[in-house]
């Protein structure tokens, strides 16, 4: 029942914004919790980096702030070999204090 009860709300909400039916919304969190998933495997993207995913209509938008150019691209890379993955906009920052 609460199993029922979660996927009303995520449903309901993707809904309500128009975004997405219940399969697309379901496609999207799955692929977010790809590249997310891939992105933690490299010791460069964890903190005291900090990188964020969104995803839409199999687009990822990344951002947030890491340490140097080479975590930012590689970032870029793993998302957009992550299956699924149609576009990748990177909005990561270079920081030379990330937190």
């Amino acid at each position: 029942m609460l199993l029922a009860l979660s996927l009303g709300v995520v449903a309901g909400g993707c809904a309500l914004t128009g975004r997405c039916g219940l399969h697309e919304c379901a496609d999207e969190a799955a692929l977010h919790r790809a590249v997310e998933q891939r992105l933690g495997q490299y010791p460069e993207l964890r903190p005291p980096n900090e990188v964020y995913v969104q995803v839409r209509d199999h687009t990822v938008t990344l951002s947030g702030q890491v340490g140097s150019d080479y975590s930012r691209r590689l970032a870029e890379s793993v998302a957009g070999e992550t299956p699924q993955v149609g576009r990748v906009v990177n909005f990561i920052a270079v920081t030379n204090n990330p937190r």
